[in-house]
């Protein structure tokens, strides 16, 4: 095992300066981690609350997620005037529509402040990945995206625990909302520490936001983006109806499944994302993502298709030792296909595919799940995503890319270019 662990390690150190800028995103990582997951955590309650059966809780989250799709004009925006800027409005949406939802007056006021929060954290979840990306050195890339995807997790494994306060008969589960907009406490400090992308260049032209889907671009963006769509079409659900099969199927108690969640979770989320991100750097981000996907899916099928507790936990391990190590992998290749000029819109297209894939897996199970109930719809989805990873042979590998060249050439004009 030690021996494993020391070819795992980077051939060269973090430089001081990746590691400042980790640990200054490790804040927004977090922030995402915890307040971006507010409604996974809070669905039990605001279920009973708002008296909702199962296909109201999959029209809920498929609105949710459709009305994020917006969160794609802030990378356009980062493309356009630099990441900064829309990067540190995504955070302050975010958190305040999070601390207004606390005092939602009705079911729609609820809905449609938890959409807009929504599109802060897809802009959040894109723009951060491009920053990062940019600023950390190829060596490093997967790995130091792993690390910034661990804050995430903590950040997540947090609001588990957090769940506490809002367990119990009534409104209890607005406080959730409320105590995860502490983070916009921190924004001033964001404001003064964060800095322009290293990368980032401004151009007296600007790409149109459809930019990706012309040739050269095209033929790598749309086998990232389809297999974006089928991860999320099975993760999404897989990972928000965790919990109402815990606590509304099986009857276990709203602490009782935190603490399982989050206990057996954590080792898988820190090996996951730690592996993950090694291994991509070592071996390449293809074999990475396809073996990990088909970790996840196995994972996560064991969890839905079985009611004893260790087999559960069992299964929540496998699934997020492979979900997140396919995320540094998938994260670092989709940024190295496309150049700078667009690297931020290609990027919030990925995401808003990551998006529609949500979308549907939860539209599509709204219309079976009453038949097939929530297991075999999760297991449908997830043979979905066995699938789809044949996608990956139709995009090169990018382990290695230099995205901060500064010899006049875009250092990924290269893969764009190249032919099939």
């Amino acid at each position: 095992m030690s021996a494993l662990l020391r070819r795992l390690r980077p051939a060269s150190p973090l430089e001081r300066r990746e590691i400042g800028i980790l640990a200054l995103f490790a804040v927004v990582t977090f922030t995402q981690g915890w307040t971006g997951t507010v409604i996974t955590h809070a669905l039990p309650f605001v279920r009973e609350s708002f008296g909702l059966d199962d296909g109201d809780v999959f029209g809920l989250l498929s609105t949710i997620r459709a009305v994020a799709l917006i969160g794609l004009l802030f990378s356009w925006w980062g493309d356009h005037r630099g990441r900064r800027l829309p990067l540190l409005v995504a955070f302050t949406l975010l958190a305040a529509l999070n601390l207004a939802t606390a005092f939602a007056p009705n079911y729609q006021a609820f809905l449609w402040l938890q959409a807009g929060s929504r599109i802060g954290g897809a802009a959040l979840a894109a723009l951060t990945i491009v920053v990062l990306a940019e600023e950390l050195n190829p060596g490093v890339r997967s790995y130091g995206l792993g690390i910034a995807a661990l804050f995430t997790a903590m950040g997540t494994g947090f609001g588990l625990f957090m769940r506490i306060f809002g367990e119990g008969d009534g409104e209890q589960w607005r406080l959730l909302f409320g105590l995860s907009a502490l983070p916009l406490l921190v924004l001033p400090f964001l404001v003064v520490r964060l800095r322009e992308s290293r990368a980032y260049r401004g151009r007296s032209t600007r790409p149109p936001l459809v930019e990706v889907f012309r040739a050269g671009m095209a033929r790598y963006f749309w086998p990232m983006a389809v297999l974006s769509m089928a991860v999320s079409a099975f993760t999404a659900p897989a990972a928000n109806l965790a919990l109402v099969r815990l606590e509304n199927e099986l009857g276990w108690s709203a602490g009782g499944a935190s603490v399982m969640l989050a206990l057996t979770s954590a080792p898988g989320v820190i090996l996951g994302l730690l592996l993950g991100g090694r291994i991509a750097d070592l071996i390449g981000r293809r074999p990475t993502e396809v073996v990990a996907a088909f970790v996840g899916v196995g994972g996560g099928l064991l969890f839905y298709f079985t009611t004893t507790g260790w087999l559960m936990a069992l299964g929540i391990f496998i699934s997020m030792l492979g979900s997140f190590a396919f995320g540094p992998a998938f994260g670092a290749h989709r940024t190295e296909l496309f150049p700078t000029r667009i690297r931020a819109t290609a990027g919030a297209w990925m995401v808003n595919a990551s998006i529609l894939g949500g979308l549907f897996g939860f539209a599509a199970g709204r219309f079976v799940v009453d038949a097939w109930g929530i297991s075999a719809t999760v297991a449908a989805l997830g043979g979905v995503l066995l699938v789809a990873t044949s996608l990956v042979l139709l995009v090169p590998e990018t382990k290695g890319t230099d995205l901060t060249r500064e010899d006049g050439e875009d250092p990924t004009d290269w893969i764009a270019a190249t032919p099939m």
